[in-house]
């Protein structure tokens, strides 16, 4: 049992090194908890003014109640990425409100031979929704970011919507699916995601 659950993590990061991710989103105002860690995989296709296909390996992990923090690693359209986020959720998902709160961080990647700096800030509203199947959270984001260039320095806007589904039969699995449409020197894409969670005792199981 010990070695198939290890087997998933190491299966999921060799798939995603293997394939590429862009400026997606793909989160939610639900918080991997302090002592947790969550794995994902991301295929990414982009059909507005650009045409091609991303994937990224990102991994997460809780530092409190209210934040946790985000590494990711892509390749594809974008030769390669790298970045890291921190995402602090200071209005709680509650009956009589949604969750409110936000992404800010930086990448760096490799477009078309050139070296590109990102800053990033990805505002989160999201609400989780109980269903047959599992909870189900929609969330929509309005990321911004500065991209400094050889030549020019942009500001990338794009408008996402989206929604992760929690199973109730695959309670460490959860799925994403997200729409990204362009608003200002972007582009536009269809993202989905797989996530495995699990804590420092999977290695001892």
């Amino acid at each position: 049992m010990r070695a198939a659950k290890l087997g998933i993590v190491l299966s999921m990061l060799l798939l995603a090194a293997q394939a590429e991710a862009y400026f997606s989103t793909l989160d939610t105002g639900e918080l991997v908890a302090p002592g947790q860690y969550q794995v994902s995989v991301e295929p990414q296709f982009i059909f507005q003014n650009h045409n091609g296909f991303n994937a990224v390996a990102r991994f997460d992990t809780g530092i409190n109640d209210s934040s946790s923090v985000r590494g990711l690693i892509g390749i594809g359209k974008v030769d390669f990425e790298i970045g890291g986020f921190y995402k602090w959720v200071p209005f709680p998902d509650l009956e009589t409100q949604p969750a409110i709160g936000g992404m800010i961080g930086a990448t760096i990647a490799r477009v078309n031979s050139d070296t590109e700096y990102n800053l990033r800030f990805h505002p989160l509203v999201s609400k989780r929704l109980e269903s047959e199947i599992g909870d189900v959270i929609p969330y929509a984001s309005l990321p911004i970011g500065i991209s400094a260039r050889p030549n020019e320095t942009v500001v990338p806007i794009q408008l996402v919507a989206g929604a992760e589904l929690r199973p109730l039969n695959t309670p460490n699995f959860t799925f994403f699916a997200e729409l990204g449409a362009n608003v200002n020197d972007a582009f536009g894409y269809f993202s989905a995601m797989f996530t495995y969670r699990f804590d420092e005792n999977i290695l001892t199981r």
